[in-house]
């Protein structure tokens, strides 16, 4: 996964890459020590997927723009909108049925647009 620091990063990934997992996360939180190398071995699975963490610390202007009020929180971004999250509690067979099927999505897309 990839490490943001800022507001502008995120948004910068969002326009460039289409299907993105975001791992919003805080300093001293177990919780989200414990979900982050899970999510890195769901995102071994799917390629098409890019993953990145940001610390609340770092830009807690996100908190208002992501509505964000606890942590952890996961989301997944198709085409820089928010289509998925999971918050404090990752039910992670849940979030793995998403980003399949939103990958299952993404390959549709390509494949249209190159025939």
């Amino acid at each position: 996964m990839e490490s943001l620091v800022s507001a502008l990063a995120l948004d910068e990934w969002l326009r460039v890459e289409r299907l993105v997992l975001v791992l919003f996360k805080t300093q001293h939180c177990s919780v989200c020590d414990a979900v982050q190398p899970q999510l890195e071995a769901l995102l071994g699975r799917y390629p098409a997927v890019k993953g990145a963490y940001l610390y609340m610390e770092d830009a807690p202007e996100l908190a208002a723009t992501y509505m964000i009020f606890t942590s952890p929180v996961v989301m997944l971004m198709y085409e820089g909108k928010e289509v998925y999250r999971a918050a404090r509690f990752v039910r992670f067979a849940e979030l793995e049925y998403q980003v399949s099927q939103y990958t299952s999505l993404l390959a549709m897309d390509t494949q249209a647009g190159t025939d």
